[in-house]
């Protein structure tokens, strides 16, 4: 029997690849062996080109959940290909400006980021965004080290600031400009709806408040 093997949507349609392998039998040994494509790794059932487009979508701030769905494979199978990423950890040095934020990992649940707001490198992604977790990161690094550290920048939140004060003592602490305008544009969405509530539904005012 075939393999059903997915590869990357061909014109929008979720596609399958049935791979059939011939297997070969060394009459002195017996041995028997398989033949392989670069397509697919030995015993793989998920082809390159949906391992490689895993890795650009966990780029571009989307769920597990809605990567397994976009590819048509199963979320464990995006999970542990997230579980294979690995970062090179340097303990001496961290950069100027330090980045920290959040984001969704799989289900609602939270990981931690750290990256140098300047050139966007990744310094670190934790599993959690625990207080705890983050501390025992961050306390690798020599005070020397994390003196050196000038700004942080964080959401509006404010949960992270209790603990960037112990970790970075010397840091300025400054929000974050795209949280600033993402909680200004919300509020003003908020007071728009408002103001439209008070005319009547087939009135223009409501309409063009409505439509813009």
């Amino acid at each position: 029997m075939p393999s059903k093997i997915p590869i990357l949507d061909c014109q929008g349609f979720p596609t399958l690849l049935l791979l059939k392998k011939r297997r070969f039998q060394c009459k002195s040994c017996q041995k028997v062996t398989v033949s392989e494509t670069p397509l697919v790794k030995k015993n793989c059932q998920i082809s390159q080109p949906i391992w490689e487009k895993v890795t650009q979508l966990h780029t571009e701030n989307m769920t597990n959940s809605a990567i397994a769905r976009r590819l048509h494979i199963s979320v464990s199978v995006v999970q542990r290909k997230l579980a294979q990423f690995q970062f090179p950890q340097d303990f001496t040095t961290l950069p100027k400006v330090l980045s920290c934020d959040e984001f969704s990992r799989n289900k609602g649940k939270l990981a931690f980021i750290a990256q140098d707001f300047e050139t966007r490198r990744i310094v670190t992604i934790l599993e959690n965004n625990r207080q705890a977790t983050i501390k025992n990161h961050f306390y690798k690094y020599p005070r020397a080290v994390r003196n050196t550290v000038k700004v942080v920048t964080v959401d509006m939140s404010g949960s992270y600031i209790p603990i960037i004060k112990q970790l970075f003592p010397r840091a300025k602490i400054v929000l974050d400009r795209f949280h600033i305008i993402q909680h200004l544009s919300r509020a003003m969405m908020s007071t728009r709806i408002d103001i439209m509530k008070t005319f009547d539904t087939p009135s223009l005012p409501y309409r063009a408040m409505k439509n813009h």
